[in-house]
């Protein structure tokens, strides 16, 4: 089995993204979505937390795309709880 780095941090996901790391899923968690990439990815949460640059052009289309990517999900979410939802209700034949 291998192994992910999981985070629901937008700005951590985007730092990720730019350096290159896999993005192997997004789910929904609640509210928020969670991001999951390759587990080589949690070597560069110190690098993160250091402050380590990276081209800010990469790092913003990296955060549009993600940010894109929530919208999707929770669509998606969305769809499947209304579906859900109205095959549970009774339909009247009046």
């Amino acid at each position: 089995m291998q192994t992910t780095y999981k985070t629901s941090e937008l700005e951590l996901a985007s730092f990720l993204k730019t350096r290159r790391h896999k993005l192997v899923g997004a789910k929904p968690q609640g509210r928020i979505v969670e991001f999951a990439f390759d587990g080589s990815a949690a070597g560069d949460l110190d690098a993160y937390i250091a402050g380590a640059e990276v081209p800010a052009r990469e790092l913003f289309e990296a955060h549009r795309s993600l940010r894109a990517l929530i919208q999707q999900v929770k669509e998606n979410q969305s769809q499947r709880s209304g579906y859900e939802h109205d095959c549970g209700r009774r339909r009247s034949n009046s």
